[in-house]
């Protein structure tokens, strides 16, 4: 419960609650907007401040950064855990929670003496740890517990159902407490304030996770970011089945090579001798041409035959006479010498060809005998050079049949976890599902708790509570039937943190209060507002707890007063104003 709230601004404004519900009003001005200085009357700020006191964040930004407020403190007292501690907070040095009065005994509060002002304090972060303790039965040490880790149920988080702010988006819907807050947040903290699993939930978050991851592997693979690095599985097998192959033959073939110190001067003579029969093989066929020519020539080599001449004089009727005959013998002799000579020259020419043909071939023979024999010798054989130069090959083969089986793997893990994480979904979800089972008896109060609310709010509406088990983990909805005008969205809000009210502080001792901001009651119809007014009243009576209710003065003379609850009785003392300078919470205004 909140006893009091001060401040060492001396025009600060105290504020003192009681039990039961507590209506803190506000004077307006005709022509007031909600863009005017955001403490022209200081509900808001009000809030802040208990906010402030019970652990939040102080962030450059924060009101109580301001030049105006960052220098003085602000003091609260609450009962929490059944004790009475009064504690205190600068925006000068907001890590440091200063123990009033109070807690002396406690042991779960870890104190140390701050030298400058000789005054005890907490740090903020061991303050929140006891408020979770104390108000939602958090690990008093969340050493070596689920809790130590991320993404697990916090104070702060729960706590802000209980105190929602409107700058944060916390009334625009029932299950978040601000317009940022993440799924996983909500889903956590709201199954571990209703006693549902919440482990179900924060292992719902780290599958979501996962699928980002994958998503994000998978975008950059499309839009080629990483297409040396990750393909297809079947892109990538033909892939890695070739180069392991090429790699295992180049191994084969270096285990069998030897190296052969004159392999470059083999290599070199087994390169003459090829040139050197080529040479021959031309000379061959010029030889063979020759020989060939040589040998029609003898053929048609010899001299006249005088029948031939005597034939040819009868023919023209020409009778030699003794004398040519005798002196056509002479020639006939002469050109039989001539013949017989050039007979006898070509034989010596056709023998000469005849005798190279057969050196040529014999040559031909003995250099592809001896290349025959460097080859031999050669084969499986190599310089150490070329062995190097096959190491390093291998070498570069290996190398890439290796990055290409890591990038098949990759492939294969990101193909597998998509299908991993559908299954791990959906046995996630049928956990939910028994989870909801076995802990029915927890839904069933909530969902009785808000049908009740509901009813005490609407005589011609039904509502309904539902958490549901999908495959993205537990949703809540709260719904009232009929026409969604008359700010009905804004008394889900209010039925499902009353019922939180009820559950909590039954459960686990909760809070001690319930605050809502007027913003909550905006467009909502009198006779409703009236209603939450008095359902709030009575729960938090019933509880020992407080409802507080932050509203302007001019809504709430409006409401209709029911003789057997007079609201009026539940205003507190402090009434704050727009109307003046002075008239806000702090007692000045500022930008």
């Amino acid at each position: 419960m909140i006893i009091s709230i001060e401040s060492s601004l001396k025009t600060f404004k105290p504020v003192t609650f009681h039990a039961g519900l507590n209506v803190v009003l506000s004077d307006r001005t005709a022509n007031s907007t909600d863009k005017q200085t955001r403490n022209s009357a200081g509900k808001t700020s009000l809030i802040e401040i208990i906010h402030f006191l019970l652990g939040a964040d102080c962030e450059k930004d924060s009101l109580f950064r301001l030049n105006e407020l960052v220098e003085h403190t602000f003091k609260g007292t609450f009962r929490i855990g059944g004790e009475l501690l009064t504690v205190a907070r600068t925006g000068a040095d907001p890590s440091k929670i200063f123990l009033i009065s109070g807690g002396e005994e406690r042991t779960d509060i870890p104190r140390r003496l701050d030298k400058a002002s000789e005054r005890f304090y907490v740090s903020n972060v061991n303050w929140r740890v006891f408020l979770g303790h104390a108000m939602f039965a958090l690990p008093a040490d969340e050493r070596g517990t689920l809790f130590e880790e991320a993404y697990t149920p916090t104070f702060r988080s729960m706590f802000s159902y209980f105190v929602r702010r409107r700058n944060s988006g916390g009334f625009i819907s029932p299950e978040r407490q601000a317009e940022k807050q993440q799924r996983w947040d909500w889903q956590v903290n709201l199954s571990y304030l209703f006693g549902l699993d919440w482990q179900i939930p924060f292992e719902f978050n780290k599958i979501r996770a996962r699928e980002k991851t994958l998503d994000e592997l998978k975008k950059a693979v499309k839009i080629g970011a990483l297409g040396s690095v990750i393909g297809t599985v079947a892109e990538l097998r033909p892939q890695v089945t070739i180069a392991e192959a090429k790699a295992n033959k180049l191994r084969e073939s270096l285990k069998l090579f030897e190296v052969l110190d004159s392999y470059k001067s083999l290599s070199k003579r087994a390169g003459q001798i090829k040139a050197e029969m080529q040479a021959l093989t031309r000379e061959t066929i010029t030889l063979n041409e020759t020989l060939e020519h040589l040998e029609e020539a003898l053929k048609s080599e010899r001299p006249p035959q005088r029948s031939d001449i005597q034939q040819l004089y009868a023919a023209a009727g020409i009778e030699l006479p003794g004398i040519a005959l005798r002196r056509f013998e002479d020639v006939s002799v002469f050109y039989e010498s001539v013949v017989s000579n050039r007979r006898i020259h070509l034989e010596r020419e056709i023998s000469d060809a005849r005798s190279r043909i057969a050196d040529v071939e014999g040559d031909l023979t003995r250099l592809d005998k001896e290349r025959s024999d460097i080859l031999r010798m050669l084969e499986g054989r190599g310089a150490l050079d070329d062995f190097l130069a096959m190491q390093r090959e291998l070498a570069d083969v290996e190398a890439s049949a290796a990055s290409l089986r890591e990038r098949f793997k990759a492939a294969e893990a990101l193909e597998g976890e998509s299908t991993k994480l559908d299954i791990d979904r959906a046995n996630l979800k049928r956990k939910l599902q028994e989870d909801h089972h076995v802990r029915e008896k927890a839904l069933d109060e909530a969902i009785l708790i808000i049908a009740e609310a509901i009813a005490e709010l609407y005589d011609d509406r039904a509502g309904r509570f539902v958490v549901d088990a999908t495959e993205n983990g537990p949703e809540f909805r709260i719904s009232i039937e009929g026409d969604r005008g008359g700010g009905i969205a804004n008394m889900e809000i209010f039925c499902f943190d009353l019922a939180l009210l009820q559950i909590v502080t039954t459960r686990y001792g909760g809070p001690g209060f319930l605050i809502h901001d007027s913003h909550l009651f905006d467009g909502v119809d009198e006779r409703q507002v009236a209603g939450a007014l008095r359902l709030g009243m009575k729960i938090s009576e019933s509880l020992q707890q407080q409802y507080i209710v932050t509203m302007n003065s001019d809504i709430f003379d409006r409401l209709p007063i029911e003789k057997s609850v007079d609201l009026r009785t539940a205003v507190l003392g402090t009434r704050l104003s727009d109307k003046t300078e002075d008239g806000g919470l702090f007692g000045f205004r500022f930008g």
